[in-house]
């Protein structure tokens, strides 16, 4: 079962490093050798800090984590979170848009120590090129409905 401070640190997680850009807080909250997979593997908490501070926060400095769902074991928790934000500046070589992004992400982060020590993060990033503009809107539906004929 999730204890209670477990719970507390991934909420400051979200709450103060992810959606606040309060980097201050890392050593409380991130373990010394700190690793998050995901699009792209970053073995060392300054590396993690500095895509955060620079990457994102630069293209979308109002980025916020809307958490859904939060539970867990003895040392792993998992999370459902919409992650939000308007692209104001460069991103991955896309010049800002000026765009409202709005995706659904899925994160387990392993608890040690009562510190942060892994998070896999996954989210729906074709929708979030597409909002981005980079990867055209597909339309799925047929123009004439399909019969099956003997």
């Amino acid at each position: 079962m999730l204890s209670d401070a477990d719970k507390r640190l991934v909420d400051r997680y979200f709450d103060e490093i992810l959606s606040g850009g309060d980097f201050s807080v890392n050593d409380e909250i991130l373990a010394p050798d700190f690793t998050i997979y995901g699009l792209e593997t970053l073995r060392d908490r300054d590396q993690f800090l500095e895509v955060q501070s620079t990457v994102l926060r630069e293209a979308f400095p109002d980025l916020i984590f809307e958490l859904h769902d939060v539970f867990g074991d003895e040392n792993k928790v998992a999370v459902r979170a919409t992650m939000r934000g308007t692209h104001q500046g460069e991103y991955l070589g896309i010049a800002p848009t000026g765009n409202q992004v709005e995706v659904e992400t899925i994160t387990i982060l392993r608890i040690s120590g009562e510190r942060i020590v892994e998070v896999w993060s996954e989210m729906d990033s074709l929708t979030w090129f597409q909002q981005l503009g980079a990867v055209p809107q597909m339309d799925w539906q047929a123009e004439e409905p399909s019969t099956y004929r003997e």
